[in-house]
């Protein structure tokens, strides 16, 4: 599941960058766009469009397909799944087990302090302090 946890954060930063949710947006009213067609769209150079495709990409939020010189860049709806369903998992908290608490539950307890009876028998001797060394 931690496989996943990542996966989804991961699309949750790409994601937040405003620019980068604008041309996945795009691309989904679309179905499937060139980067030519993309950058028609934004007032920004190709080394840009091509850094926010990258990251997009990273993230397994879109496809790319790739004929001849131009890439054609369409929406990955499993990983858009993914992300919508854990969004809407907070909606329900109850429900969702997060990789934290699953490994809480497998955690081994920490022994218990030793009882009184065991303490007895075990007792440290304790120095007297009160004696002193005497100087020659």
């Amino acid at each position: 599941m931690a496989a996943k946890d990542a996966q989804f954060t991961g699309a949750l930063s790409v994601l937040s960058e405003e620019v980068r949710f604008r041309i996945l947006s795009l691309i989904a009213s679309k179905g499937e766009l060139t980067a030519k067609a993309i950058l028609e769209e934004f007032d920004f150079t190709q080394p840009t469009l091509s850094h926010h495709m990258a990251c997009l990409a990273g993230a397994g939020l879109v496809n790319v397909k790739r004929k001849g010189r131009f890439a054609y860049y369409s929406v990955n709806k499993v990983m858009i799944d993914m992300v919508a369903s854990g969004i809407s998992s907070l909606n329900n908290p109850s429900k969702t087990v997060t990789s934290e608490k699953k490994a809480k539950r497998k955690e081994v307890p920490v022994a218990e302090e030793p009882s009184e009876k065991s303490k007895k028998g075990k007792k440290k001797k304790k120095k007297d302090k009160s004696k002193k060394k005497k100087k020659d």
